[in-house]
């Protein structure tokens, strides 16, 4: 009996220190809940133990949609990608999954914000040309096409759609299940 109690007391012991050697993220850049100014160029994580090469991670936006990175690479407790475009503002959540030094294959997430400037351009203008005479030329300023239109107020241009073109989409597809329908009924006439 009393080796029973000392194997279950000496199990107890060893339980806390098992869970304790599963790998977890100990840094990041961009660092968790962080709101950067940039988009940043690269994801960077750093783990409490060696992580296995197998390791990988997604950037996913608010919308839950995955964002492009380049080929992960793992050195020893290390694991970074690159952000080949520049991320849009807004709320980033990196989903990891790794494989421990222990083995065992550990996942969790971390958010980040990036609230960059947002730079409006400043119109440009066309320098003055001369003419071979080096009289001043006339310039003329662009035209614009029908299908935009200027906003008065200093603010950018929109395009408005031609109403002219069709949508045909909802004709096609209640066509489709009008001959479907008439198929099916045929069929089961027979």
């Amino acid at each position: 009996m009393k080796r029973i109690l000392l194997i279950f007391l000496a199990a107890l012991w060893l339980v806390p220190g098992v869970a304790m050697a599963h790998s977890k993220l100990e840094s990041a850049v961009p660092a968790r809940d962080a709101t950067v100014t940039a988009s940043p160029e690269r994801i960077e994580m750093t783990f409490n133990t060696k992580i296995e090469k197998l390791s990988n991670f997604k950037i996913l936006n608010a919308a839950g949609e995955e964002m492009e990175k380049e080929k992960v690479e793992i050195d020893g407790m290390t694991m970074t990608g690159s952000v080949p475009a520049a991320l849009p503002n807004g709320i980033y959540t990196i989903k990891w999954v790794i494989i421990g030094a222990d083995g065992h294959s550990v996942e969790g997430d971390y958010s980040f914000t990036v609230e960059a400037p947002v730079v409006t351009e400043e119109p440009t203008q066309e320098p003055e040309t001369t003419t071979a005479t080096d009289a001043p030329a006339a310039t003329t300023a662009p035209t614009p096409s029908p299908e935009a239109s200027t906003n008065t107020d200093g603010g950018s241009s929109e395009t408005s759609t031609n109403d002219a073109g069709t949508n045909y989409t909802p004709y096609v597809i209640i066509g489709v299940i009008i001959v479907t329908a008439a198929l099916l009924f045929m069929r089961r006439r027979k």
